[in-house]
């Protein structure tokens, strides 16, 4: 690793490359990465990387709870020996709280010699994902709002009016890691405005997340489950004609006794990204009921209010908190699910949406830019 040889305690380390030398140490078990170790030493100076502990800003800004993934660590510990390494501090900057400098090249050179190496596309994927979200936590650390996922100076939360969600509707934001803590992402108002009770976040590759959400939809069953996204030549179902257990018609009782409840996965990344998400959900739902996740389309009839900002090729594809809105409206008109107030929850986070267009369309101007991607 540039010319000197740092070593791990309890790992191993990967030979030296003409890119750069790693010390990230693993073992292959299943296509599953498992890294040890905690803590980076330079025997030859004798110093030892700083350590922090980034459980509560992973608790916060990953929406899970506070142990954060063996891997997602490592990688953080990783970043921060470089501080040691090259004797200056880290430095983070651009759009996206991106490493900069020195430090940049060394990383970069390291984790893409690591990569290399990696002969399982799942292995990859899970390293490429922990890398993302590493980087992006150590980056907007004590920038970022920890909910609305903007600068402290232009936080939103102060905007946004929380409702209740029926407990009959979960929500899963299976997002790409490249999405991760991006400013003018709309998913992140799920959990604003419905709380993490009914709106949970999946970045696509940490397994720990991807578990977790698994084991929820396998408990509610392959009829409760649906993934939205617009696809040619796939049998959609549209929202009127969803069959719906019938335990889940309203009935007014706490979210801890109702039996099971519907899931709706929202594919959130660019649309070249999305189609590889789509393919993983897929492959895992054969895997684990023998046949495929079931696809739900929308009656969508105008673009969103982000569309300026982002925009979208096709009406079907719409931001995602528009879809989210889009989806509860036309729940509220199903008969068996009058009185759930979805409507309600709707305008919520249609209303919570224009306030985070008015945020990005000042920074933008205070910035000196015009509409499009940020």
């Amino acid at each position: 690793m540039l010319g000197r040889r740092w070593s791990v305690p309890c790992g191993l380390s990967l030979p030296t490359t003409v890119a750069g030398r790693s010390n990230l140490p693993y073992r292959r078990t299943t296509g599953k990465l498992r890294l040890k170790a905690m803590v980076v030493h330079n025997p030859i100076a004798g110093e030892a990387a700083p350590v922090e502990d980034f459980s509560g800003a992973w608790h916060d800004f990953g929406r899970s709870p506070p142990d954060i993934p063996p891997l997602v660590k490592r990688l953080i510990l990783e970043v921060k020996s470089l501080e040691v390494e090259l004797g200056e501090k880290l430095v983070f900057g651009g759009p996206r709280g991106s490493l900069q400098g020195r430090a940049k090249a060394a990383e970069d050179h390291r984790h893409r010699a690591f990569y290399g190496y990696m002969p399982d596309r799942e292995e990859k994927l899970q390293f490429y994902s922990a890398r993302q979200v590493a980087c992006r936590v150590l980056g907007c650390k004590g920038y970022l709002c920890k909910d609305c996922w903007l600068p402290l100076t232009d936080c939103m939360c102060a905007k946004v009016e929380r409702v209740s969600l029926w407990s009959g509707v979960q929500l899963w934001l299976y997002m790409h890691p490249k999405d991760f803590l991006r400013k003018n992402n709309s998913g992140k108002l799920l959990w604003q405005v419905f709380g993490g009770e009914s709106a949970h976040l999946c970045v696509c590759g940490i397994e720990e997340q991807e578990e977790a959400m698994w084991d929820a939809l396998k408990q509610a069953g392959q009829g409760s489950v649906w993934y939205l996204y617009p696809e040619q030549g796939v049998s959609n179902t549209q929202v009127n004609e969803l069959v719906l257990p019938k335990e889940l018609a309203h009935t007014g009782v706490p979210r801890d006794k109702c039996k099971t409840s519907l899931n709706f996965i929202l594919i959130d990344g660019t649309w070249s990204n999305s189609k590889m998400m789509v393919n993983r959900l897929q492959s895992r739902a054969r895997g684990t009921w023998q046949d495929c996740m079931q696809s739900l389309s929308l009656s969508v009839d105008k673009h969103s209010v982000l569309h300026n900002l982002r925009p979208q090729p096709s009406l079907d594809r719409t931001c995602t908190a528009a879809a989210v809105v889009q989806l509860l409206r036309e729940l509220d008109l199903r008969e068996d699910l009058v009185g759930c107030q979805l409507e309600k929850a709707a305008d919520a986070l249609d209303e919570a949406l224009q306030r985070l267009l008015e945020v990005l369309t000042t920074r933008r101007e205070r910035k000196g830019r015009g509409l499009g991607k940020h």
